[in-house]
């Protein structure tokens, strides 16, 4: 009985000396482990403010948690103290998520009529301290987490996107034949490339010369990035389109150089990651592919009574 006991009290010990080792070889793991730091440039102002709580809420509900998310939001100098406490709470519910606001007037480079501060175009001086970044502009929604994307291969190019079914039309405008262009609500940039090679004496130039044609910033990078710019896979940025045929229609306005594959984009409509709100719930309701999601995503957030007051008129 003895022998029973000792040997009891063995198997025990033995067990617990098991446990501790393992919890010894987890904790070296965790500490191992390499952080994996992913960079976000947003924009807001007071009129997109609740827009910009949803699509920080997407983000941050569905990113992985060993992932530490950098968002830099660019926001002007007459941006609510209010509401900057509203964007800054996301730090203290999510743990993985640092908020960095970022003053930037318009213009950023001096423009008498400038309308926009092109700050896509500037990104890497306002926010330098990356050698690449993705940024999401407040109508979109995410629903995965962004690893993958943010290690696409930019391989040379300054900017990657959607693509755009727009070359054949807008850019006849301004005698330009461009055989791709991008859509800029949902980029991933060589914040590096841009740092390196100086385009502010191209941007000027160019700007000057159209500047009677509502320049914005969708036209400029696409205009003196054309040969340097990269396609993101459809999962990233797919618009809202009402249905699938409307978006296969959409890929079919596309330059045949370079439109998605078929089977791929109809497979990023039905499971995307990054939706591009073309058609906003906020202002046309459940007329709106993902207008679910949209409000799903408000309901997670801790001022979603606020958001529903004041543009929420469409809600049900």
């Amino acid at each position: 009985m003895a022998y029973l006991i000792l040997d009891r009290k063995l198997f025990i010990v033995s067990i617990l000396n098991l446990f501790l080792a393992y919890k010894i070889y987890e904790y070296i793991q965790a500490s191992e482990k390499k952080v994996i730091r992913i960079p976000i440039a947003m924009n807001t102002s007071n009129e997109y403010i609740y827009q910009t709580l949803v699509t920080l809420t997407s983000l941050s509900e569905n990113s992985n948690k060993d992932n530490i998310y950098d968002i830099n939001i660019l926001i002007p100098k007459n941006f609510l103290i209010d509401y900057r406490l509203k964007i800054l709470q996301f730090e203290l519910k999510y743990k993985n998520i640092n908020i960095i606001l970022i003053e930037s007037e318009k213009p950023y480079v001096k423009f008498d009529d400038y309308d926009s501060n092109f700050s896509k175009f500037f990104i890497h001086l306002l926010i330098p301290k990356y050698d690449k970044m993705i940024y999401i502009n407040w109508n979109t929604l995410i629903f995965s987490d962004l690893e993958e994307l943010f290690n696409t291969n930019l391989e040379e190019n300054y900017f990657s996107g959607f693509l755009s079914d727009d070359n054949n039309t807008i850019y006849n405008n301004f005698n330009i034949s461009l055989n791709k262009s991008i859509n800029t609500d949902v980029l991933l940039i060589n914040t590096k490339k841009l740092k390196e090679d100086n385009k502010i004496n191209e941007f000027k130039k160019v700007f000057n010369k159209y500047k009677d044609k509502n320049l914005d910033e969708k036209l400029m990078i696409n205009i003196i990035f054309y040969n340097d710019t990269g396609i993101l896979p459809p999962k990233y940025g797919m618009p809202n389109f009402e249905n699938v045929d409307v978006g296969l229609n959409y890929n079919e306005k596309i330059s045949d150089l370079c439109k998605y594959d078929k089977e791929e984009f109809i497979s990023s409509f039905y499971e995307p990651i990054i939706i591009d709100l073309f058609c906003k719930p906020w202002e046309k309701g459940k007329s709106c592919k993902q207008s679910d999601a949209w409000w799903y995503f408000a309901k997670k957030n801790e001022y979603f009574n606020e958001i529903k007051e004041r543009i929420g008129k469409l809600f049900e």
